[in-house]
């Protein structure tokens, strides 16, 4: 073994980096909250795999289960790290001879407590393992409490000194004021701070606004999810002036504007909303941003991320692009949903232009996601230009998602940003797969120097596009498309393994009789199917 696996902190690193900690949503269903919560938690097969390293030598045991035990689940999971108690079963199987190992609180730095069950046995052994001199978790520093119950309180307490981030569910009234009293003494230490809540009460913006003013200063990130419920703007600009604040999640509604906040936002870098459509979010952003001449909001800012609850008239998108024009982003996501009920869907003009976005390429040299969904499919009017423009003036693209929402464009096009965006490791796009399209933009010897095989590219989703092709498909003297189109894509992208599709612009897969059109559809789909599974068995040859 190599010596620096001996070190214990290089090998809590690498263990921590396969537990895999994502970001979920633990309340309600994210179709209907829309919004990422701020509280990690491991996900099961991160934990799994950690659990394997424990298994493999000594010399990973102790380090493995340090960081395995680092996340707990539930109420009844500090059971097992109270002195004198039999442990319960954990989530993940914990062999005999390795439970004498992880009794220590001292693991313990995010806690997520749920408690669905109504456990209250969990609760009484935190009271009576408390100690007066020091705290039973020392080294805790996150936690989400979703048991909204007044008799919570006292346990929830004791764990409050050390935390850092902290999640809470206040639909039950006297829960909220309860604890609204308690975290201005006992949560010293809280920089980020949620707020969950399934009512519709006029009562607590008051108090949300009363209780922020007093973390002020310290506070950095600010998640407030009310379902179905708008933040006013009384409280949007009390937010808005927060020195500090650097992370933001709120749903905005009508009630939300006029932001007349004097110079708001200023430390902000991850904007985060909901609304009832782009339209709203717009006139927020246009409010803050200011004119051409210059940024009176978010001079900070890098990342938005924004999801419309309805659909509107596809003209706001080329409004909303020509603003984000104005900032500094490096992470764009914008999705709109069509939602018929209780309204109808918009059912106006529904093209718009990239351009306004691409006419600013100085300003789009730091993006590296762009995400853009709008609720009608084929939407973005997409030219290979387009493409060829967006590779130029964003070299440093991580993932590009426009799939269904934009018209299609050639091979060329697709082998052009793939390749000159070496760092690209996701695309979605919808593609035109004639062969006789693969250089539709003639390049000079200029532009041939930067285009490089792109060894990042992992994922590519072609939409619903097809493998078309003038005449037969299979005459003697064509190509074999089942071979050529993965061997060009096998040259652009050597490490890239498999081809996925969008069914969202398809009919689905039912059981009924399909007509001519249809089924030319489905047949479509399977070809590019067989690219997939050709382009597989290229991959796993490449030794590369």
């Amino acid at each position: 073994m190599h010596r620096c696996l001996r070190l214990t902190e290089i090998l809590e690193r690498i263990f921590c980096l396969v537990l895999d900690v994502q970001f979920i949503d633990s309340s309600f269903d994210a179709y209907e909250l829309l919004q990422p919560a701020i509280l990690p938690f491991p996900t099961t097969e991160g934990r799994r795999s950690v659990l394997n390293f424990a298994l493999t030598c000594r010399a990973f045991r102790d380090p493995a289960l340090n960081v395995l035990h680092s996340y707990i689940g539930d109420i009844s999971s500090p059971i097992k790290f109270v002195p004198g108690q039999l442990p319960r079963p954990p989530r993940v199987h914990i062999p005999e001879q390795f439970r004498p190992s992880i009794l220590r609180a001292t693991c313990v730095q995010i806690f997520f407590n749920q408690n669905l069950y109504r456990d209250d046995s969990g609760y009484a052994l935190l009271l009576e393992s408390a100690s007066k001199d020091a705290p039973l978790f020392p080294q805790l520093r996150s936690l989400g409490w979703f048991d909204p119950h007044v008799e919570t309180i006292p346990a929830l307490n004791l764990l409050l000194p050390t935390v850092h981030t902290l999640a809470l569910d206040i639909t039950n009234d006297q829960f909220r004021k309860a604890v609204f009293q308690k975290l201005r003494t006992t949560c010293l230490h809280l920089k980020a701070l949620e707020f969950i809540a399934t009512f519709r009460t006029e009562l607590v913006i008051s108090e949300l606004e009363s209780f922020l003013s007093s973390y002020s200063e310290r506070l950095t990130e600010l998640s407030i999810r009310f379902f179905r419920k708008d933040i006013p703007n009384v409280l949007l600009e009390a937010i808005a002036v927060r020195p500090r604040l650097q992370y933001l999640t709120l749903q905005i509604g009508f009630d939300s504007m006029p932001l007349r906040a004097p110079q708001p936002f200023q430390a902000l870098t991850h904007l985060h909303m909901s609304c009832e459509s782009l339209s709203l979010f717009s006139s927020l952003l246009h409010s803050i941003s200011g004119t051409d001449s210059g940024t009176s909001g978010f001079p900070n800012l890098k990342k938005i991320y924004n999801i419309a609850l309805r659909c509107g008239p596809t003209s706001i998108w080329s409004e909303l692009l020509t603003i984000l024009t104005r900032t500094k982003l490096e992470h764009i996501s914008i999705i709109e949903r069509c939602n018929s009920e209780p309204k109808p869907c918009y059912t106006g003009p529904t093209f718009f232009e990239l351009r306004p976005f691409l006419a600013r390429p100085t300003t789009l040299v730091n993006i590296k996601t762009l995400l853009i969904f709008s609720a009608h499919f084929g939407s973005i009017t997409l030219t290979d230009a387009d493409v060829h423009t967006l590779a130029r003036a964003c070299p440093h693209l991580y993932s590009v998602s426009l799939g269904n929402h934009a018209t299609s464009v050639s091979l060329g096009a697709l082998g052009y940003i793939v390749r000159r965006c070496r760092e690209l490791c996701e695309i979605s796009l919808r593609v035109d797969a004639r062969l006789d399209a693969l250089g539709t933009i003639p390049l000079d010897d200029d532009e041939q120097m930067y285009l490089q095989p792109n060894r990042r590219l992992k994922m590519l989703a072609i939409g619903g596009s097809p493998i078309a092709c003038v005449g037969p498909l299979n005459p003697p003297t064509a190509p074999d498309l089942m071979m050529s189109i993965p061997r060009f894509l096998h040259m652009i992208a050597p490490r890239l393994a498999k081809v996925e599709i969008s069914l969202e612009s398809q009919l689905g897969w039912t059981y009924r009789r399909y007509s001519l059109r249809e089924m030319k559809k489905m047949d479509d789909i399977n070809r590019w199917r067989k690219v997939g599974r050709v382009l597989l068995e290229l991959t796993q040859g490449d030794t590369d």
